[in-house]
């Protein structure tokens, strides 16, 4: 068999395959959600994708491969957009703690253009993505500020355990599970704390985690 025979044959299956994967692919929103945490994170919203019956298709979620720092995130959503440039939207699952480069990363999402239309968007919790989880057992406007090098997030793991969930810890699973019979709640503080935070001029504590999960609730309205 010729070159060109195994050239053409190899086109047509991976226009097969294309046409497959296009298939499966639901007709709303392609999202790309580039997470800091290895595991919570990617474990939290891959629940809510399942729960509101998102497809994978549509709905991207990466976190292990993705570098444990702001501008690590922010550029692993860069490359993997570039090598896969039909997504509508790509999200940064960021936590500011005291990442020493999370202004950077901040500056390089905002210069960033991505695709004509495609929304380039930061997801900030302020220590970490557990005060986001925090919220769903109350409001509060109490700073989170550890001393010296020690971790501002370790003080809302405390604060976590004491208050929602005992025992929790960094990789836990079913979490959503856990908080989604409070997660209006929850968006409700959030929505509250982001006034309070514009009045005040302060951001710790802060997350916009919350405008994520609304967006990816109303993409299929159907949870299970």
């Amino acid at each position: 068999m010729g070159s060109d025979d195994l050239f053409h044959k190899h086109k047509l299956r991976t226009a097969a395959s294309l046409r497959r994967e296009e298939a499966k692919k639901a007709p709303y929103d392609r999202v790309l959600i580039v997470c800091e945490g290895e595991k919570t994170e990617p474990n939290y919203l891959e629940e809510i994708r399942d729960a509101y019956r998102l497809n994978t298709a549509n709905i991207d979620i990466c976190g292990e491969e993705c570098g444990s720092d702001p501008l690590s995130v922010v550029n692993h959503a860069i490359k993997k957009y570039k090598k896969d440039k039909g997504y509508d939207r790509v999200y940064c699952v960021i936590d500011r703690d005291k990442h020493t480069n999370f202004n950077a990363a901040m500056d390089k999402l905002r210069s960033t253009k991505l695709g004509k239309d495609v929304k380039f968007i930061a997801v900030v919790s302020i220590p970490c993505f557990e005060f986001w989880l925090l919220l769903h057992f109350g409001y509060t406007t109490r700073q989170f500020c550890a001393p010296d090098n020690a971790s501002n997030c370790d003080l809302v793991l405390q604060e976590l355990r004491k208050k929602g969930i005992p025992g929790y810890d960094k990789g836990a699973q079913n979490i959503y599970t856990l908080t989604k019979a409070k997660l209006f709640d929850a968006i409700g503080y959030a929505k509250q704390l982001q006034k309070y935070n514009q009045d005040t001029g302060t951001n710790n504590p802060s997350t916009n985690m919350y405008e994520l999960i609304e967006y990816l609730i109303t993409l299929n309205s159907r949870p299970s």
